[in-house]
């Protein structure tokens, strides 16, 4: 099976602006919070699903240090900002959807400035996050 990926094909959308200057580290991490459902186990051996209302997660961003979109983000989080986040990965082999309203970045990304550009990694908090 030949199968292909191009970075290209991911596109980051916060607050109407399209991120850009991803860190050659990747681009986005998403996650849910919780796990969805907790196998609870009785003395006897029966097991009952518990399913986890939570359906909230973490979206990082991994951006370069020079990344001119750590200026909006930052703006973001210091103004305590709700906002919408849309994500697209148009790749064929293992495409993603995500639309996500209310989210908030859970703290101003860190400064760092060295011999390098460095990184910076910004975590947006997802009250409800569904992957298509």
């Amino acid at each position: 099976m030949d199968m292909s990926y191009d970075p290209k094909k991911v596109n980051v959308n916060v607050d109407g602006t399209i991120i850009t200057g991803f860190s050659s580290d990747g681009i986005i991490t998403i996650s849910k919070n919780e796990d969805a459902v907790t196998p609870n186990v009785g003395c006897q051996g029966d097991v009952v699903y518990e399913e986890n209302a939570n359906e909230s997660g973490t979206i990082a961003l991994t951006l370069q240090g020079t990344s001119p979109s750590l200026a909006k983000l930052r703006s973001l989080a210091v103004n305590r900002k709700k906002f919408s986040v849309y994500i697209s990965d148009a790749n064929e082999d293992d495409s993603i959807a995500v639309s996500a309203q209310n989210c908030r970045i859970l703290k101003a990304p860190d400064i760092s400035r060295g011999k390098t550009s460095g990184t910076a990694t910004v975590n947006i908090y997802v009250p409800k996050l569904t992957l298509r």
